[in-house]
């Protein structure tokens, strides 16, 4: 393997970027930092030392516990806005924070929340495909 093939866009996971063509998400578009951003993992680490011992199984968080850190660290760090987003009456839904909020959270949301997970986990890798694709454009010497 290069090492061109490791590369990531390490300033689109800490600034964002916008991700669209999400999976089962229509027109929807995110723009979200990406998920191993340095703010999300001071947040998580900081939550999962927070979970009282009653609310680890062997260790291991509870699920609750887990799905509740998760759209914490979503909503505090990787959701900065969406378009797209439609009310019932086919108005365009404005990004809030409290809206966010609650797409993050609620159970019946939890596509929205993995489409948010999906289009996090691919900021960087797009930008870092484009320039090794630009590298094999290259006149060679």
């Amino acid at each position: 393997m290069k090492l061109s093939a490791l590369k990531v866009d390490a300033s689109a996971i800490e600034d964002g970027q916008w991700v669209g063509n999400i999976p089962e998400m229509g027109d929807l578009e995110v723009r979200v930092r990406g998920l191993n951003n340095a703010k999300y993992r001071r947040i998580q680490a900081r939550l999962i030392d927070a979970v009282p011992r009653a609310k680890r199984q062997g260790g291991r968080l509870d699920p609750d516990e887990q799905d509740r850190i998760t759209a914490t660290c979503l909503r505090q760090t990787v959701l900065l806005d969406w378009r797209g987003l439609e009310g019932e009456d086919g108005q365009p839904v404005a990004y809030s924070e409290e809206l966010a909020t609650e797409l993050l959270t609620k159970p019946e949301f939890r596509r929205f929340r993995e489409g948010v997970i999906w289009a996090a986990s691919q900021v960087g890798e797009e930008q870092a495909e484009a320039d090794k694709a630009d590298e094999g454009n290259l006149p060679t010497a």
